[in-house]
């Protein structure tokens, strides 16, 4: 080998090493960031959301709106008194009926204030009035202090032109 051609391979080498210990410098940023995008979405436990889902559910179905509106938080009855929660789930039942299968999609982090992490718990149903239409229920909950409480409940169902 001459000169010429061992400048070039150690060039070579020394490029290939910088290409390498830039490589990893990026992976490891990336990773960075999505450890810290997991730590700030977070999520509710899944077994938590089942269960909060089933105790909606089971409430919508019986029109249990006593019971419901007191599994509300303190803002959340400041928003929407008894009497217009009864008379919402009375239009949402005339509606949509009774739920009669649910499955669980997701529960998501969607905000935090002050010490208290609010979620978005999805769920698939079927209700009896549209069982032909994919139809949703999305709760929102508090967690504060370990404890959960009820922020928010919505039923909806894709429209048809049939």
């Amino acid at each position: 080998m001459n000169k010429y051609s061992n400048v070039l391979l150690t060039l070579i080498l020394v490029l290939v090493l910088i290409n390498l210990v830039l490589t990893v410098t990026v992976i490891n940023k990336q990773a960075a960031q999505v450890n810290s995008m997991a730590d700030r979405s977070g999520s509710l436990d899944s077994e938590i959301a089942r269960a909060w889902g089933k105790k909606v559910a089971d409430m919508y179905n019986q029109q249990d709106h006593q019971a419901l509106y007191a599994m509300f938080n303190e803002q959340a009855r400041v928003k929407i008194s008894h009497e217009q929660l009864e008379t919402q789930l009375k239009k949402l039942f005339q509606l949509f009926g009774a739920i009669e299968e649910s499955a669980f999609v997701s529960a998501d982090k969607i905000a935090e204030k002050d010490d208290a992490q609010y979620y978005k718990l999805i769920f698939n149903v079927r209700v009896k009035e549209n069982s032909k239409r994919p139809a949703t229920l999305s709760i929102t909950v508090v967690r504060k202090n370990n404890a959960v409480s009820l922020y928010g409940v919505r039923i909806n169902a894709s429209q048809s032109l049939d």
